[in-house]
């Protein structure tokens, strides 16, 4: 049996258990899941129990007298609980129970949770009060032994344990003799049904079990406990045992006998094993999690330091997987997921742990290697094997994959510092084109100090009023007027000098700052609208990551009351990434700032997970040609294809249509032709400080 059909196995166990209560507790208490067995024998699903803490099954008065505290104390001091006693159902009838609760550590030896696992014994609990009753009727009135007799044989035999009565002929230390009563569970489990009543241990069961019971004789003699569960081989093959004895005087005063209860905990045992389990993996791909990830990590780099090799860990990244999540929903992003699960499974080795640490974030541990190259091909491995497209439901999504490698050095690391180096080594590989590997290397860390004063400085630059916005000029169709300006923000540094876009607004999105950024830009841009002469538009950039704010709204309203220009003059671009979401919180988002009476732009059109269908989601003013195809189509048939489609859709759609990038007059007198509205690019000018902004063309023609 593999590990992955071993794994499945005992989920499917863990779920499908109805005679035991099996859930895990946080450390301070809480229920964390929830399996049917809990279900039926308290009464709540896993809705109205998970979150809540453990002790609503216990009665006020056990609450009072700090029973379930007691319990946590005592699994934590002890790593183990047990118990029985009486509990509540959701509807208040009380049942009584056998609970054990185990302390769950980490290799470390930290607390990370408990796991609990109850059983309603209510039945047997009320047979075993009558079994005492009458064991007690037994030994005070022997003369009503015989009419008792009846009784006692139905007890026994509903009994849900394994029960023998073994006589010891009044010396325990010469073994168990006969077998003076066995039920029906004790002949299934002890000797596969077969008759056990006056025959011997020896001659009638198998050695290994009679060598059990025979121990079991031995420890009451010495005054001993019963031994911890035990595996013995039975007729039922490999199950594990846990007993309890006592002994007693027969009433007829012949000698002594000794009572054997015995369960077979085989079951409940795999169960908590199971818990344990998923405690360590996660429930999607069953990989290891990020505190298992750890452990292992912890071993490789100690192992490595022992016998002079090294640890490396892969820190891995899907390139893009957002946007298919967004796109298609989380349904086709889990399905995804397995996929590659699978796919990473085969190019690691046995020794190496593979770990998803977190929604697409992967990690590898590699144990023992001798030179770096290992690392480097098994990255190789990794993105050759995520590159094939995957097939799902008709659908075809290829993803790339990033990874950051990191290695062990013979001074010594630490496993926070493996993570760390190989963040930043994969940072630098989506920094340097994605879908593909870089090893960490020391001015990997410099540079990450840069990003983090760059994101102080940033922070600094916005109470400071460093930042400010250039303009650089939209022309209409006929080349010669300008009908509004792009506002581009820029930073200059008091030290650095200027600071280009892209080196700070992506810190910007990673932090959050962009919010506070975006709104500042955003007044800016108004304010200084609102005093130019001619009426122009301004356009503003809105980052994807701004319209998660619930306030954005509120804000472009705010800036143009504060800066008291005409809604009709602001020009909101949108990237498609918002679109890739399509939810109905951001079409919301976008009818609420078209309400305003601001104008909506789709920019950089045609790039990405581009559709033209995006069009017919939002009924958008203006689109943006990306500069990308204006650069090539002199060259490609194609772009010039993809130029020709949106022009002809978006002259359909009436929508305005904006070509970026313009640097000749050959592409401005081609995009004329091919029916673009406004133009704008180089070859009418730069971004530009407002004070230094172009106010019109000086004899430009219609070419």
């Amino acid at each position: 049996m593999t590990a992955s059909s071993s794994d499945l196995i005992y989920r499917l166990l863990v779920q499908s258990v109805v005679d035991y209560a099996i859930y895990l507790l946080d450390t301070d208490g809480n229920v964390v899941n929830w399996n049917a067995g809990a279900e039926r024998a308290k009464g709540y699903n896993a809705q109205e129990i998970v979150g809540r803490h453990f002790s609503v099954f216990y009665s006020e008065a056990d609450r009072a007298a700090g029973l379930p505290r007691q319990a946590l104390e005592t699994a934590r001091a002890e790593s183990r609980f047990e118990a029985e006693g009486w509990r509540l159902r959701k509807d208040g009838t009380r049942f009584w129970t056998n609970v054990v609760i185990d302390a769950i550590h980490d290799d470390d030896g930290k607390l990370v949770g408990f796991a609990k696992i109850t059983r309603d014994i209510t039945e047997r609990h009320q047979q075993e009060l009558k079994l005492v009753e009458a064991k007690e009727l037994a030994e005070q009135y022997s003369q009503q032994m015989a009419s008792l007799s009846h009784f006692l044989d139905s007890v026994i035999t509903n009994i849900p344990g394994s029960v023998l009565a073994l006589d010891v002929n009044g010396e325990l230390e010469g073994g168990p003799g006969e077998i003076l009563l066995a039920n029906a569970q004790a002949r299934r489990l002890f000797s596969g049904g077969a008759a056990m009543q006056g025959q011997t241990v020896r001659g009638c069961l198998g050695a290994e079990v009679a060598a059990y019971l025979e121990g079991l004789a031995a420890a009451s003699a010495s005054g001993e406990a019963p031994p911890d569960d035990s595996l013995v081989q039975t007729p039922l093959g490999p199950r594990t045992l846990r007993s309890r004895t006592v002994v007693g005087s027969k009433p007829d005063g012949a000698g002594d006998y000794l009572l054997v209860i015995t369960e077979d905990v085989t079951d409940e045992l795999a169960a908590y094993a199971q818990i344990h389990h998923m405690a360590q993996h996660g429930g999607l791909t069953n990989l290891p999690n990020r505190t298992f990830f750890q452990q292992r990590l912890e071993a490789a780099i100690a192992d490595s330091a022992a016998d002079g090799s090294h640890a490396a860990i892969l820190c891995l990244d899907l390139d893009n997987f957002k946007n298919i999540n967004d796109a298609f929903g989380h349904g086709f992003g889990d399905k995804i997921l397995l996929m590659l699960a699978a796919r990473l499974k085969k190019c690691v080795r046995e020794h190496d742990t593979l770990a998803r640490l977190g929604g697409d974030e992967f990690a590898v541990v590699l144990p023992r290697i001798g030179r770096v190259d290992e690392a480097q091909h098994a990255a190789r491995r990794l993105i050759d094997a995520v590159a094939p497209p995957f097939a799902i439901d008709g659908h075809s999504f290829t993803v790339g994959l990033s990874i950051g490698i990191a290695i062990s050095s013979h001074e010594g690391s630490s496993a926070e510092q493996l993570l760390r180096f190989g963040d930043m080594a994969l940072y630098e590989a989506k920094h340097n084109g994605r879908n593909r590997y870089e090893l960490f290397r020391p001015e990997l860390e410099a540079a990450s100090r840069v990003r983090r004063q760059v994101e102080i400085d940033l922070r600094r630059a916005l109470h400071r009023g460093e930042l400010q916005m250039h303009y650089q000029p939209i022309i209409e169709k006929e080349g010669c007027r300008i009908s509004g300006y792009e506002a581009l923000i820029r930073w200059q540094h008091p030290v650095r000098g200027a600071i280009p876009p892209m080196d700070f607004i992506p810190i910007a999105e990673e932090t959050g700052l962009i919010h506070e950024l975006g709104a500042r830009a955003l007044n800016l841009a108004c304010q200084e609208a609102a005093t130019w002469a001619n009426g122009a538009t301004v356009a503003v950039n809105l980052s994807p990551v701004q319209f998660k704010n619930s306030e954005l709204v509120k804000t472009v309203a705010l800036a143009l009351e504060d800066a008291g220009l005409p809604a009709h003059r602001l020009e909101l671009e949108i990237t498609e990434s918002v679109l890739l979401a399509n939810t109905e919180g951001n079409i919301r988002t976008l009818q609420a700032l078209k309400d305003l009476g601001v104008r909506i732009s789709l920019d950089d059109f045609g790039t990405g997970y581009s559709s033209l269908s995006y069009l017919r989601s939002f009924p958008f003013d203006k689109i943006k040609i990306d500069k990308s195809f204006v650069r090539d189509m002199g060259e490609s048939r194609e772009a010039m294809a993809i130029i020709r489609a949106i022009t002809g859709l978006s002259s359909s759609l009436l929508i305005e249509i904006t070509a970026e990038g313009v640097e000749t007059e050959e592409q401005f007198r081609q995009l004329q032709v091919e029916g673009c509205s406004h133009f704008q690019g180089y070859l009418f000018g730069r971004p530009v400080a407002a004070e230094h902004r172009i106010e019109e063309l000086d004899g430009r023609g219609a070419g």
